[in-house]
């Protein structure tokens, strides 16, 4: 049991930095958490998106019934509810968090707590009770007329992942950790001994990615001796770190709201991988995006890099969505994609497609059936796919080479002729 019953207020911020109430998030003493609806957003037809989870295009009043339904609002045993433990970070980063908040009994509450000034997206959670001793060392400070917690140690944010990540601030040709929360506008990702040479695998992934048309978050490489404000230790594993700019952060005090596949369907930890399909993520595209076609024409071009470059780890967390304005719903830019084929050889795509996680084995039959599926135009969906895979062939060979140490670069350009996709292009 905790000491005390806690309160966080929820609130979205819009592109201008007004802030909208959205509901409270309690734990009582039993650790058992709720997320409320306040009846002034729910009453509003013209309320900003928390989550397409609860939102039925077309018809307000089932809308509204989701954004009163108790049953996905509820976390047990100091869990929160699925959409807000899916803010959390995962790994690497989380037990950093963990170390930096001190001993003691800590749970997910604890963390929202301790993170909720600079979340993924435009929402805010702030203490409206005294914060919980249990959520480690932490002041308040005022911030756009509420107060937020401002942490003390390095991690002040909240990114999903397992990688060791940091929100980062570009000042010049530097890097910094920014000393107050919701100030960072890039995602930096250190080198790791675990896993060698990741940050160039990731660069050389989302550069070639983008050459065949995927739209990708824009990024670049930096040198570790370049980054300032993070442990010496944390920068050990490699010359070079990854650095990728922050869409939900276009300019200062900007946020755009965001969320990902997995906190759509409720996808908690390793559930990522199996509560849905490519297909089910196609799906969520085609009923709530505001340019269907094109955002289902980008998740394809997707599937079809990862198929291409190896990229066995393009889970529920690596799609989301995003909310420019009150009345778009987009597709994200593209992110996390990495050849995980370098370092495990034998890698499957990380969701099922069309019946099959094999690489090999997904051919253009398996794009028609989903185009069927989704009532498109198979033969375009093939036309279109094609037309991506030849743009590889003609563009990849070379380009693997100017990106990425010989050995590594040969690894992606002769696993194609093993590709059904290329086989068939070819012919």
């Amino acid at each position: 049991m905790v000491e005390s019953a806690a309160v966080l207020g929820v609130y979205l911020l819009d592109r201008h930095g007004k802030r909208i109430r959205v509901g409270t998030l309690t734990r009582d003493r039993d650790r058992a958490t709720t997320f409320v609806v306040d009846e002034a957003y729910l009453r509003n037809p013209d309320r900003p998106i928390l989550s397409l989870a609860w939102v039925v295009p077309g018809d307000e009043e089932a809308t509204r019934a989701r954004l009163a339904a108790r049953g996905d609002k509820i976390g047990l045993h100091g869990y929160l509810p699925p959409w807000f433990s899916g803010l959390l970070p995962e790994g690497a980063l989380r037990d950093l968090v963990m170390t930096e908040m001190g001993p003691g009994n800590h749970d997910q509450f604890d963390l929202l707590t301790r993170l909720g000034a600079d979340l993924p997206g435009a929402v805010l959670a702030t203490p409206e009770t005294g914060p919980s001793a249990s959520a480690g060392p932490l002041r308040l400070e005022n911030a756009q007329g509420i107060d937020l917690v401002r942490p003390e140690g390095v991690v002040k944010f909240s990114l999903a992942g397992v990688q060791l990540k940091f929100g980062a601030l570009a000042i010049g040709d530097r890097l910094t950790v920014p000393a107050r929360a919701g100030e960072s506008r890039c995602i930096l990702k250190v080198p790791t001994p675990r896993y060698p040479g990741l940050p160039e695998a990731e660069f050389a992934a989302m550069t070639l990615s983008r050459m065949i048309g995927v739209n990708t978050a824009d990024c670049r490489l930096i040198p570790t001796s370049a980054i300032e404000s993070i442990p010496a230790s944390f920068l050990e594993g490699g010359k070079q770190a990854f650095v990728a700019d922050r869409f939900d952060r276009p300019g200062e005090e900007q946020r755009i709201h965001m969320e990902d596949a997995a906190q759509i369907v409720g996808a908690t930890g390793e559930r990522k991988y199996t509560m849905a399909t490519y297909e089910t993520i196609l799906n969520i595209i085609r009923r709530f995006s505001t340019d269907w076609r094109a955002d289902v024409m980008e998740g394809f071009r997707r599937i079809v890099a990862d198929v291409l470059i190896g990229n066995g780890d393009d889970h529920l967390k690596n799609w989301s969505f995003w909310f420019p304005d009150n009345r778009e719903i987009r597709l994200s830019p593209a992110y996390d994609i990495v050849p995980t084929i370098f370092y495990a050889p034998n890698d499957d795509l990380a969701l099922r497609f069309a019946g099959t996680h094999a690489f090999a084995n997904v051919t253009f039959k398996r794009f028609r059936r989903v185009a069927e599926f989704l009532k498109l135009d198979p033969d375009w969906i093939e036309r279109d796919m094609k037309a991506v895979v030849k743009k590889a062939l003609e563009l990849w060979p070379r380009a693997c080479f100017d990106l990425l140490e010989q050995t590594r670069a040969n690894q992606i350009v002769n696993r194609l002729d093993t590709l059904a996709l290329v086989q068939e292009t070819r012919r």
